[in-house]
């Protein structure tokens, strides 16, 4: 994404030209046809192509041309609505394309091109029926002023900094927030149709989230930079006690050099905090600990929300840094940010890893090993055998281009670099969490003796034996009614200490019992939710066996004095498991193989089953009866749909991270996608083109939700849709692009009066292949 920043308002000339349409649905049964015209609108422009009665019409309309200029495109949307004519009533809509110009704009100025033509193709989407057929439209631009790098902030969701750029400084973390009025909420919700409202909230959702992108680009160039990367959005839907809608975005700010000129070591960010979790310049010389902030906070109707909301999330920085500087760590990586919001109260929560920078005089503890592994003492070369047969299994899959992994990582000479993963050296008041050890590379340096990191895994010269996902959880009961809401923030908050103490637990348990020679969890993910009555708490990662941690009989002490509660292992297996989910997923059989798969987290019912159909037994009055079915109904389809809203919260998981990948809570993607869709190990030698990023409001109206297999069918569905609208846009990447650091947030899914609704955001990148 390219936000012009400039007060000069550079003129663009934008053509539209509608030529077809595809698999239109039957609009007018008499005729068993529909009379399909386009309307193309842009600002305050409405254009309008003939109507045609057909459901494969072709237009090949007229030039529409719109003269306006680079930020009128970033701020607006090009929409093409697709309509049914009626003569005697008001019109039909059969569906939408939004098109975001600035995926053009900045194609075209990372090409250095002028002009761009090109037809293509978009999804029809309605959000009551989904994908509604397709588009084909002809789109030229013409770019009337020559491209200038200063005027300019450029935008990526990547949570590694591109080597294709030269950083010359790092300011680190940018933010912006902003607020706008639910249109759920307004009184016009109460005449209008269910489509109205949805395309109102969508429409809502994209200009606030667009206004915020705008602000934080302003903020990165007050600040001095020119780059975002590891752009982290997000939509909070505060439900009725405030009414609004909060759009979130966060980033690291830094300076590239576009010119030939020599780089200068950059120095200590003015915000040390990094949304990004590798350093340029392997400037990284010790390693902390998992660091993690929550508070707990009842939402009202304020006077400044954004300043209060902003506010919020400052006081938590201050505080997750100052755990930061109490283990001697100088900067904190792979930050995140979450909310969750339930009946007014909402739970923040930020995470991260404490590192120590260096100030670029220190010498790097660098070796380069060949395949032989000729350095003294290298423990690269001591694996054991076992380990080494694992290391040597095929992936999965290789993706476009490139050699697996494990091929890869042995055939050239590669850096080892160990202190990266010491401790940190500076005197401090506190005491790292954990017994450390001689680095069994240097032996020079100190290492903990488990690492929890949410750095993403390290590269395999750095590691022994298979990488493995691991996921644990962690449910609590809230016994406040959420009516009273200060005491349930209350106990909320009281509970949060007990989950994160049992939640560390679940996970070194699973650990030991996945791989015994596992100490250390990298990619750390942590996601929090809260229902009526319950507090749920997962967290993420993989699981490998670090070489610079001296291997032992057991991973670690701690995960032995941990194994003495075998108890805590027996109930998160109860909580894995449950006949209920179980049978369910045996009904749910679907027809055609999905390109996604929605692993769910089951997450044990409060209710008993056998108590319930004991009193049905001692009731036979047909009312109560019929009351109690209702009850249970409902509370048997809230939970259903809490456990897919964790599921689809979790995000992303990249099978090619590990091997046991469909075994755990998440989003999966299919390896049908291939070669289309990449993981991040081979993105990082191609070049960026374009962001990609939008909300999509889906609503089922058409079949009443009764159970597991109705909702498991509305999810797949949608996530079907998006990967369908993916790969429609893909050809704005051009004809040899891919797709990399794809991300799709959960902000809303629920059930009202029975009938599923669901709120995505979904960003990627889109690559160049060279």
């Amino acid at each position: 994404m390219l936000i012009p920043i400039c007060t000069e308002r550079l003129p663009v000339r934008l053509e539209i030209c509608v030529i077809s349409a595809k698999s239109l649905p039957v609009m007018n049964k008499s005729i068993n046809s529909t009379d399909a015209f386009v309307e193309v609108r842009f600002l305050e422009t409405i254009d309008k192509t003939d109507v045609i009665t057909s459901l494969n019409p072709a237009w090949n309309s007229e030039q529409f041309v719109f003269d306006t200029d680079e930020k009128e495109l970033t701020e607006e949307w090009l929409q093409l609505r697709v309509m049914d004519h009626d003569t005697y009533s008001a019109n039909d809509a059969i569906g939408r394309v939004n098109i975001d110009c600035n995926i053009f704009l900045e194609r075209m100025r990372l090409t250095k091109t002028e002009v761009f033509d090109e037809t293509l193709t978009f999804k029809v989407y309605d959000t009551i029926y989904g994908n509604r057929g397709e588009l084909t439209i002809a789109i030229k631009m013409h770019l009337l002023m020559q491209y200038c790098p200063k005027n300019y902030v450029h935008i990526l969701s990547t949570n590694y900094i591109p080597s294709s750029l030269r950083v010359s400084d790092i300011f680190g973390l940018v933010d912006h927030i902003r607020c706008e009025k639910d249109p759920d909420y307004e009184w016009l919700d109460k005449i209008r149709t269910p489509r109205a409202t949805n395309e109102a909230r969508q429409s809502a959702i994209r200009v606030t989230m667009r206004d915020a992108i705008m602000g934080i680009a302003m903020k990165a160039y007050k600040m001095g930079g020119n780059v975002i990367v590891g752009l982290l959005e997000s939509v909070d839907m505060e439900g009725s006690a405030s009414d609004l809608l909060t759009c979130r975005v966060i980033g690291t700010c830094i300076k590239v050099l576009h010119e030939t000129t020599a780089v200068i070591p950059y120095g200590k960010p003015v915000k040390p905090i990094l949304t990004i979790d590798k350093l340029p310049m392997e400037r990284q010389i010790g390693l902390g600990s998992l660091l993690t902030a929550r508070s707990i906070k009842v939402l009202n109707e304020d006077e400044e929300p954004e300043s209060v909301r902003r506010n919020y999330w400052v006081a938590l920085r201050a505080e997750i840094f100052q755990q930061a500087r109490s283990i001697g760590c100088n900067l904190i990586v792979g930050y995140t940010e979450s909310i969750t919001v339930n009946d007014g109260v909402a739970l923040l929560t930020c995470t991260g890893t404490g590192v120590v920078l260096s100030d670029g005089t220190e010498p790097l503890s660098t070796c380069h090993l060949s395949r032989e592994g000729s350095v003294r003492n290298s423990p690269v070369v001591n694996r054991e055998s076992t380990e080494k047969e694992v290391k040597e299994k095929k992936a999965l899959f290789k993706f476009n281009g490139t050699e697996g992994r494990e091929k890869r990582s042995d055939s050239a000479p590669r850096i080892f670099r160990c202190n990266q993963f010491h401790c940190p050296a500076h005197e401090t008041k506190y005491h790292i969490p954990g017994k450390v050890m001689s680095c069994s590379y240097c032996k020079n340096g100190l290492v903990q003796e488990f690492i929890l990191s949410t750095q993403q895994c390290p590269p395999p010269q750095y590691y022994a034996g298979p990488r493995n996902f691991i996921q644990v959880s962690v449910c609590k009961k809230i016994a406040s009614d959420p009516s009273e809401t200060t005491d349930y923030a209350a106990h909320i908050g009281n509970a949060l200490p007990y989950s994160d103490h049992e939640l560390i637990g679940n996970l070194l348990t699973e650990a030991k019992s996945i791989y015994p020679l596992g100490n250390a969890i990298f990619s750390l993910d942590i996601t929090n939710a809260v229902c009526d009555d319950s507090l749920v708490c997962i967290i993420t990662g993989v699981l490998v066996r670090l070489l610079v941690i001296q291997k032992t009989e057991a991973a670690s002490p701690s995960i032995t004095n941990v194994l003495s509660f075998s108890s805590l292992q027996r109930q998160h297996d109860a909580r894995r498991f449950s006949w209920g989910t179980v049978r369910d997923a045996i009904r749910f059989k679907p027809t055609v193989q999905s390109n996604l798969t929605l692993k769910i987290l089951n997450i044990k019912q409060s209710m008993d089953d056998n108590s319930s159909s004991s009193a049905k037994t001692r009731l036979r009055l047909n009312t109560i009866v019929d009351k109690v079915r209702r009850k249970q109904h409902k509370e048997y389809v809230s939970h259903v749909v809490f456990e897919r809203h964790m599921s689809l919260s979790i995000g992303i998981h990249e099978n090619q991270s590990a091997g046991n990948a469909t075994s755990i809570a998440g989003v999966h993607l299919s390896n049908s996608l291939y070669p289309h869709f990449v993981n991040r190990d081979v993105v990082e030698g191609m070049l960026p083109v374009a962001r990609f990023s939008d909300v999509f409001v889906r609503e089922d109206l058409t079949t009443a939700v009764r159970d597991s297999t109705t909702v498991d069918g509305f999810v797949t569905n949608v996530l079907e849709e998006r990967i369908t609208t993916i790969k429609s846009l893909l050809s704005l990447g051009g004809s040899n692009a891919v797709v990399a650091n794809m991300r799709i947030s959960c902000p809303q899914f629920n059930v009202s009066k029975e009938h599923a609704h669901i709120i995505l955001l979904v960003s990627v990148d889109f690559y160049n292949v060279p």
